[in-house]
């Protein structure tokens, strides 16, 4: 490197942080972050529309352990859902709790994007007609493996019980989604057939179902387990108008496979949906977070279309209302996802918030939070100070180098691990000096 290609990019350099600190503040602004936003992450636009289709309170209460929300719980977070732009919310109905949960969120205007769960059976398909809904989804496994669970079953009777019930849903009126269960471990022959054989009955959509996250995310991956594949191969070989994905995290790859989805459809249909759990609730190791999708789409492909402030006040009232011990550390919505206590992040943070932190917090709703522990410097004693003061420290200021002091105290010569309380904090504070804490 040449001496002048350095000075060129010195310059480069001091432009685009001069343009990032204009655009940055500890004070939210949606409408420099925004901006913000398009400096510094180079969006990727996608040709489909994404349509999430919430399945929290389908697949996700079926999670083992976890408490049934009460109806009125169930009902609020549909509504929270319905407000973040939540276009289907798929829910169970065959208990008293879920249909007092119905019967609320209809009074709540929910009506026309709720969508029923059933088995391909005609006594579900009338409980959904009984509770007066417009959209159904019918699931079903497609592969050799699941249907084990019927061996005493030949396959063209497998075929002909699917197409009975969806021609059945079809003269009743109701929008039909199938799912085909167990999909990514699926014959693609049969399962080919399987898909012609419900579009031709009357289904609108085919659910590409990861049943147990097996799914590879990779485009040159073959079928059954390759997704983009199966994409290709549904649009090319199959007549279903649309496709959906419902992918398990028994990998962790539920999100990535899902937006392995999205990406594979773009171009190839006008719109893709997406079956996902807020928190990614649900069997097993659950599904792709509904909140984790909405952001990759939103971050990386610049769709704005939903509401991103209810994410973190959603999470947390579903965490209370299923009595689910969320991780501290869960992305976007967790209590440790905007909180920091190394002084070098620290120090980053006060210095550049977007240093360490993707987006600003109160985008979701959340809040930054300054942790005060064995690793704090003087960068984390002082941003705390301010926040709890509500006013700027002199960096100098004899107090607060007293108070750094007094705190380093406590964790090398009280060999204490935990970290400092507010409380705690404050009155350590008003010891050196800090009184108007």
């Amino acid at each position: 490197m040449k001496a002048e290609d350095f000075k060129s990019m010195e310059k480069v350099r001091r432009e685009y942080l001069k343009k990032i600190r204009q655009l940055s503040s500890l004070e939210f602004s949606r409408e420099k972050w925004e901006e913000l936003k398009k400096l510094v992450y180079k969006v990727v636009p996608l040709d489909v529309d994404v349509v999430i289709d919430d399945t929290t309170l389908r697949e996700g209460v079926q999670m083992a352990g976890i408490v049934s929300p009460h109806p009125s719980d169930s009902c609020r977070i549909a509504c929270l859902l319905r407000d973040i732009g939540v276009e289907r919310l798929e829910v169970l109905t065959y208990t008293k709790s879920d249909q007092e949960a119905i019967k609320r969120m209809r009074d709540e205007n929910l009506g026309e994007i709720l969508a029923a769960w059933s088995r391909a059976a005609k006594e579900d398909i009338d409980l959904a007609l009984k509770l007066d809904f417009k959209q159904i989804g019918i699931s079903h496994p497609v592969s050799y493996i699941h249907f084990e669970k019927w061996t005493d079953k030949p396959v063209e009777q497998l075929f002909t019980r699917v197409t009975e019930a969806v021609e059945y849903a079809r003269d009743h009126g109701l929008t039909i989604f199938v799912h085909g269960e167990d999909s990514t471990r699926a014959d693609w022959e049969f399962e080919k057939a399987f898909i012609n054989t419900v579009a031709d009955a009357g289904a609108s959509v085919y659910r590409i179902c990861d049943t147990v996250g097996c799914g590879v995310s990779d485009p040159k991956a073959p079928l059954p387990h390759g997704i983009p594949a199966k994409v290709a191969h549904i649009k090319k070989e199959t007549k279903i108008p649309y496709i959906e994905i419902h992918a398990h995290d028994d990998l962790g790859n539920a999100v990535e496979n899902t937006m392995a989805t999205v990406r594979a459809t773009s171009g190839f249909y006008d719109k893709v949906y997406v079956s996902t759990t807020f928190l990614g609730l649900g069997d097993r190791a659950g599904g792709a977070e509904t909140e984790k999708v909405i952001l990759n789409c939103y971050l990386h492909h610049g769709i704005g279309k939903w509401n991103l402030s209810p994410l973190r006040e959603l999470a947390m009232f579903i965490a209370s209302s299923t009595n689910f011990n969320m991780p501290l550390n869960k992305a976007i919505v967790g209590d440790s996802a905007f909180a920091h206590e190394s002084g070098i992040h620290v120090h980053g943070i006060s210095t550049l918030p977007l240093t360490y932190e993707t987006f600003p917090p109160e985008l979701v709703g959340h809040e930054r939070t300054i942790v005060v522990g064995m690793r704090s410097g003087k960068h984390g004693v002082k941003l705390k100070l301010e926040e709890l003061l509500k006013r700027e420290v002199d960096e100098n200021d004899s107090k607060l180098m007293e108070f750094v002091e007094l705190i380093k105290k406590k964790f090398v010569e009280g060999r204490r691990r935990y970290p400092i309380g507010e409380d705690e904090f404050r009155r350590l504070a008003r010891k050196v000096g800090f009184y108007e804490i």
